[in-house]
C-alpha cells in the first residue's frame, strides 16, 4: 500500500499537511509518511518553498542567543523576595489555622454550656430524667393462702389416680 492509498483524503486540507511538514522536519513521522511529504515536495513547488521557509524559522530558533544570565545582586534580591512571598503566605496559613481552632473551641464551649443548663437543671420540669421515670403504681396487697390437705388448682386427673 502506498502512501497516497493511506493519505489520499485525510492530508487535504492545509492545517493537516503543515502538522505533517512539522513532524517531518522533527523526524517524527513513519516511512509511509515521509514517503507522502517528500512526494508533496517533489510536485508541489508551494509546498517546496514553504518547507524552506520552515526550514529557516527552525534555523533562527536555533541560533537565537540565549540572554545571559542576571548579575548575583539581581538574583539575590530575587531570592530574598521570594523567601519573604512565602513566609508571607506560611503566617497567614498559621493565623488561618489558629482562627479556626479558636472557632471550633467557641462552638464546643457554647454546645456544651447549653448542653449543661438542660441536663444539670435542678427543676424536674426540665429534666430529661425527671420526666422519663413514673412513679411505680401502689400495689394491692392480696392475702396469702396455704394448701395443706387439698391443692389450690386441680391437679390432672392421671395425679389422682396414684
Amino acid at each position: 500500500m502506498s502512501a497516497n492509498q493511506i493519505f489520499d483524503n485525510s492530508m487535504t486540507i492545509p492545517e493537516e499537511r503543515f502538522e505533517l511538514l512539522s513532524a517531518y522536519i522533527d523526524g517524527e513521522v513513519t516511512d509511509a509518511e515521509e514517503q507522502l511529504v517528500e512526494q508533496w515536495l517533489s510536485d508541489d513547488v508551494d509546498f517546496r518553498r514553504f518547507y524552506q521557509q520552515q526550514l529557516k524559522l527552525r534555523q533562527f530558533l536555533i541560533d537565537l542567543p540565549v540572554p545571559s544570565t542576571a548579575n548575583s545582586s539581581v538574583k539575590a534580591n530575587t531570592e530574598i523576595m521570594i523567601d519573604r512571598v512565602f513566609a508571607e503566605i506560611d503566617k497567614r496559613s498559621q493565623r488561618r489555622k489558629w482562627k479556626l481552632a479558636g472557632i471550633g473551641i467557641s462552638v464546643a464551649a457554647v454546645v456544651g454550656i447549653f448542653g449543661s443548663l438542660f441536663t444539670f437543671n435542678s427543676s424536674p420540669q426540665f429534666s430529661p430524667v425527671a420526666n422519663s421515670v413514673k412513679a411505680p403504681a401502689p400495689v394491692v396487697e392480696e392475702p396469702v393462702l396455704i394448701a395443706m390437705e387439698e391443692p389450690l388448682v386441680p391437679l390432672p386427673k392421671s395425679m389422682n389416680t396414684k
